[in-house]
């Protein structure tokens, strides 16, 4: 049985978030101070990934989660007053029946007014330095860290666009790409740059295959994801070594060792032939941002076109998959 949203993850990592309900699924709106409206619901452990995923559609942001005392998770989303209004109130409303429908109930939601502080300081007591994988360690910039034998730290700025490192997909991705990159040295392309990350959002995958020792293209066709990854770069100091661009994938003529698209299972498939053609020889393709149900198609697809599995990452329903043209 499908969710209502689980489906539609966007591009690399949203974020799991809780949730605040009211009874009968009814609205109380706080006048706080002003500047953000914070939707808050409080679900069931087990609904976190949906409730994320659909505040982060929602919102066009990231996502807050919080462990709740009565035993839920809190998931925390943010608007400007301008963004949320009786539509938006409705759509609420709308998803909480289709949430009903499945037999998924909140525990509570609350729509309550905050001030930019409130809103800005929300982030920074959330967000904390997260090791995500043997080498791999993600800080926000007011964060320090510091690293130990074999780590590597990125900087990521949370809330812009899609990829802070928490989301499974995001995970699964970084998994796949240090375990690849530790294998093997990766060849030139056939231009100047040896992997391409597609659907770029924050620029979390750029960032990590450069810190790995790569030279990347990170192309998105969302200017604010470009302008998120763009910032995160130069957080890093990484200009030199990672070039961020809104060319679509289907003007792209340069071939690459290493590709990365944490997408979704709709975008795999509709691109599926632009990511193998612009794969070396021997080059190897991750993929990720779908479900196991969404996965006997998708290698399908690519086999028809000569990729072969290599390697497979799973974390809940969610899967990565490395492909490799021989």
């Amino acid at each position: 049985m499908d969710l209502p949203v689980k489906q539609k993850k966007r591009r690399a990592g949203t974020e799991r978030v809780r949730l605040l309900f009211c009874p009968a699924a009814s609205i109380i709106l706080l006048m706080f101070q002003k500047t953000w409206l914070e939707v808050r619901f409080l679900v069931p452990a087990g609904m976190q990934e949906e409730a994320s995923l659909f505040l982060t559609e929602f919102s066009g942001r990231g996502v807050i989660l919080e462990e709740d005392q009565a035993g839920g998770v809190l998931v925390r989303a943010y608007f400007r007053p301008e963004e949320f209004g009786p539509w938006q109130q409705s759509q609420l409303q709308e998803y909480l029946k289709r949430l009903g429908s499945y037999g998924l109930f909140p525990l509570g939601l609350e729509i309550r007014q905050a001030a930019e502080e409130d809103w800005a300081e929300a982030w920074k007591r959330h967000f904390k330095p997260l090791k995500v994988t043997s080498r791999l360690v993600i800080r926000p910039p007011w964060e320090d860290y510091r690293p130990g034998p074999h780590e590597v730290v990125i900087v990521i700025h949370p809330g812009m666009a899609f990829g802070t490192g928490r989301h499974p997909t995001t995970v699964l991705c970084l998994k796949a790409l240090e375990e690849v990159m530790a294998q093997e040295a990766l060849p030139a392309g056939s231009g100047p740059w040896q992997v391409l990350d597609v659907g770029t959002g924050t620029g979390i995958l750029a960032l990590a295959a450069a810190r790995l020792g790569a030279k990347v293209l990170a192309i998105d066709v969302d200017p604010e994801a470009v302008a998120a990854a763009l910032e995160n770069v130069r957080l890093n100091a990484l200009e030199d070594v990672i070039w961020v661009e809104d060319t679509p994938l289907m003007k792209l003529r340069q071939q690459f060792p290493l590709i990365l698209a944490n997408l979704t299972a709709l975008d795999i498939k509709q691109y599926a032939e632009a990511l193998a053609g612009r794969l070396t020889l021997g080059g190897v393709l991750i993929v990720s941002g779908f479900l196991s149900e969404d996965e006997p198609a998708l290698l399908d697809r690519f086999a028809s076109m000569g990729l072969k599995e290599a390697g497979r990452y799973t974390q809940e329903d969610w899967v990565a998959l490395v492909l490799r043209r021989p």
